[in-house]
């Protein structure tokens, strides 16, 4: 959804191969070799990021040559998304960056089957020592929240208002469901930096990370 901001490129600094970000967008992605990931799943996660105009490997924005397609996404995303659920259903995550990453490409997905799916699987990523995942698992849920007609808990989530060019929101909110202890727990930003992120995101400022800086 277009109007559901997921400060994803906060979760995958560490993952980057280059400690510096080349002011040039990248021709093509990076593959690197990970010997714990299973291939395809790399293969299917790197153009998911791709899509989105990361080079997740590369710490780079990716070229583009003009905006996003995002009914053809869509499309890319449907057919990657059957992709990773036979993977699960095979048993073939077997590391925490299998789960964390086979959770992002399914936390994109339309279903609210499938982003209750990717929470499940980032909090397996995180259980299985993978600490970026945290964060994900708690956008995951609030994303499932969200579409299942609830209030999201964590407060990763912001639309635009309809009609609206630059009035964003994170209603429906139930600020009162974790304290900020628990979201720091998850590497989720307290409610004092959200309301900062949503002011930014007001005055056409752009979207920061809801993610904190240090996830252990």
């Amino acid at each position: 959804m277009i109007s559901i901001l997921f400060a994803l490129w906060m979760l995958f600094v560490p993952l980057s191969v280059s400690a510096q970000t080349p002011s040039a967008g990248a021709e093509s992605p990076t593959v690197p070799n990970l010997s714990d990931v299973n291939p395809e799943l790399l293969r299917v996660v790197i153009a998911d990021q791709w899509d989105r105009g990361m080079d997740m490997f590369g710490g780079r924005p990716a070229k583009a040559a003009g905006p996003p397609d995002w009914n053809a996404i869509s499309t890319r995303d449907k057919e990657r998304q059957v992709t990773v659920r036979a993977l699960v259903e095979k048993g073939q995550l077997k590391s925490g960056r299998d789960y964390q990453f086979a959770a992002l490409v399914l936390q994109h997905s339309e279903s609210s089957a499938d982003v209750r799916l990717a929470h499940l699987l980032a909090v397996t990523a995180a259980l299985k020592g993978q600490p970026t995942a945290k964060w994900l698992a708690a956008a995951a849920l609030d994303r499932y929240l969200w579409d299942t007609q609830q209030p999201q808990v964590f407060g990763t989530q912001f639309k635009q208002v309809p009609g609206s060019e630059n009035k964003w929101t994170m209603e429906p909110y139930d600020r009162e469901a974790l304290p900020d202890s628990v979201r720091a727990e998850w590497c989720v930003k307290p409610l004092s930096e959200q309301a900062a992120v949503l002011a930014a995101l007001g005055k056409g400022q752009g979207a920061a990370s809801t993610g904190t800086a240090e996830c252990k």
